[in-house]
């Protein structure tokens, strides 16, 4: 395969198609899947057999994960360290940003004189975005980190699952990832090293899996039940895409129809695409390229349109 391909696809309920997607990139050949973003619920299966039907490898990386810790304890401990760090970094991302978000906001209300205010805008947007980079990098620092102190690819019980999966991945054309909760997606998938054996196939992400391929992954609620519902970014990506967010089952989480909350998100994000994936939705890429499928783009001006290949 000499260009990496890539399909976004939204959630899969109520209308299911990576079926007919996988079916029209691989024909009938072996499809591996991931499913760890369900965590305890990675075995159950039925809704994607019937559309993968005996073609269907199941990774089980959650479930490998989990013997792996029953095995390797002090590989556990260091896995929780690093997760309670992760939470701790976070809490302080989402503390600045709050008040970040807050002095943008409080400018874009300024009715000043433009010559006056418009720079004070551009900084502090410029602000949030230094702060959302800063954290993407600290949350790297950690995961690399663990890795070196571990030295997770030479513990026995982690090359011997990672084994594993890669005679489960042997013959395999595709790969689907379903979605779930994206950071234990990430988690697991950078658990066993997979990223280069991703880019060697079709890969097919849905929902979370679509936001983990991309660049990074940003974590959006415009109506939450607490909160100013200030989209956060996450974790970094897998970057098997770039230049893209993917922003899956957004006609519930996002609020399409305000034009200035929606140009605000594509300047925060900037410059980085946003692609909106409902149910029903695909994004095709050949590389970093995309061409027009049944997805919609966020323009800087919040406006929103059908994603087409020259976009």
């Amino acid at each position: 395969m000499t260009e990496r391909k890539v399909v976004l696809l939204g959630p899969q309920a109520p209308q299911p198609i990576v079926g007919a997607v996988v079916e029209e990139l691989v024909g009938r050949a072996p499809v591996a899947v991931i499913t760890a973003g369900w965590q305890e619920w990675e075995s159950d299966l039925a809704g994607l057999y019937s559309q993968l039907g005996d073609r269907m490898v199941s990774l089980r990386l959650y479930e490998r994960a989990e013997a792996i810790w029953a095995r390797d304890t002090d590989l556990r401990e260091e896995h929780r360290r690093a997760q309670r760090d992760l939470r701790a970094i976070r809490e302080r991302y989402a503390g600045q940003l709050e008040r970040a978000a807050e002095a943008w906001m409080e400018l874009l209300r300024d009715d000043g004189p433009e010559h006056i205010v418009q720079p004070e805008r551009d900084a502090a947007l410029a602000a949030i975005q230094r702060l959302d980079a800063h954290h993407v990098r600290r949350i790297e620092e950690v995961k690399a980190d663990f890795r070196e102190r571990t030295k997770l690819t030479r513990r026995p019980a982690v090359v011997r699952a990672r084994d594993a999966v890669l005679r489960d991945l042997e013959g395999t054309e595709a790969v689907v990832i379903e979605g779930g909760h994206a950071a234990v997606l990430h988690n697991r998938i950078t658990l066993f090293d997979l990223v280069d054996e991703l880019r060697q196939r079709i890969v097919v992400g849905c929902a979370a899996g679509a936001m983990v391929v991309c660049s990074r992954v940003v974590l959006y609620n415009d109506s939450p039940a607490i909160g100013r519902g200030n989209a956060e970014v996450g974790l970094p990506g897998l970057g098997l895409i770039q230049g893209v967010v993917a922003l899956p089952d957004a006609a519930h989480r996002l609020r399409i129809d305000d034009v200035r909350r929606m140009r605000r998100l594509a300047l925060r994000l900037a410059p980085d695409r946003c692609a909106l994936l409902d149910a029903g939705d695909r994004l095709d890429f050949l590389g970093d390229v995309p061409s027009g499928r049944g997805s919609r783009l966020i323009h800087p001006d919040g406006t929103l349109s059908p994603w087409v290949a020259a976009a």
